[in-house]
């Protein structure tokens, strides 16, 4: 009798959820508590506004990522809201910078 490793997300893993997987494996230790994707949304659009400096660039691939995230089957609903109202901030930046500058 073989017995599998005991580790998270490797069910997934040997099915070929890759994605999946990794999520099982991030998302298991409830330290985010589901928040996992809201996070890295946070730390992705910072690290683009710091290193571009261009409003427009994160806003559009931010735009990419919450469709993406909406769409998929690792959305947190409490979480969709809050996405917009970053992206809607955004949005108020770049109108600002367009029509008083």
């Amino acid at each position: 009798m073989v017995i599998g490793p005991n580790v998270t997300g490797w069910s997934q893993l040997m099915d070929g959820n890759l994605i999946l997987a990794a999520y099982t494996m991030y998302d298991a230790s409830n330290v985010f508590a589901g928040w996992l994707v809201v996070i890295l949304f946070f730390v992705y659009q910072f690290m683009l506004l710091m290193k571009t400096r261009n409003l427009t660039l994160s806003w559009v691939t931010g735009l990419f990522f919450v469709s993406l995230y909406i769409t998929s089957s690792f959305m947190k609903e409490t979480a969709v809201p809050i996405l917009f109202i970053i992206l809607a901030f955004e949005l108020a930046g770049i109108l600002y910078f367009i029509i008083w500058k």
